[in-house]
């Protein structure tokens, strides 16, 4: 009965664990959206700045563009590395199954 008790315990735990992981996969997704916008903001006020010949801030904007698309390509690592992870601790405490 106390070892029945003690992994229903475990298996909340774990099951709130998880439920925390896909809270951070949720805000790992929208820094990602966050950051496309960034990158298509920038590109457009690059584009914008060619055609008024305003040199400083195409180069500034350019700049941007670069340093959002680096953190872009680290954003989604880190997305796919944090989802393995998740998905084997969810495998691997048999919480595949939803809550009854």
């Amino acid at each position: 009965m106390i070892q029945m008790k003690e992994n229903t315990s475990l298996i909340m735990n774990n099951r709130e664990k998880l439920e925390k992981m896909d809270r951070a996969l949720r805000l790992l997704e929208d820094l990602k959206n966050s950051q496309v916008a960034l990158i298509e903001k920038s590109s457009q006020l690059q584009m914008d700045a060619m055609s008024f010949n305003f040199s400083e801030m195409e180069k500034n904007m350019g700049d941007l563009y670069g340093r959002y698309s680096e953190s872009l390509e680290m954003l989604d690592e880190e997305l796919e590395r944090f989802l393995i992870k998740r998905d084997k601790f969810e495998k691997d405490n048999n919480l595949e199954q939803p809550e009854l």
